[in-house]
């Protein structure tokens, strides 16, 4: 099987709503699954936190995700 590895930036104004954007993505990769591909995060870092309030954080290398981090 191939490999891609993905960057991803998100953008986000409160933690209320990355647990909201992660959840969704999550749910993103469980439907895009199947058995010609397979698609996890590995890892979540912590971005910057702009004067404005926003944070970002960035989703990289998106092929495994310990939920327990």
């Amino acid at each position: 099987m191939r490999t891609k590895y993905v960057t991803v930036k998100v953008s986000y104004d409160t933690e209320e709503t990355w647990s909201i954007t992660l959840q969704e993505i999550k749910e993103l990769f469980q439907m895009m699954n199947n058995l010609k591909r397979n698609a996890i995060i590995l890892d979540i870092e912590q971005g910057v936190n702009h004067d404005d309030g926003q944070d970002e954080w960035v989703i990289r290398r998106i092929a495994g995700y310990d939920s327990k981090k």
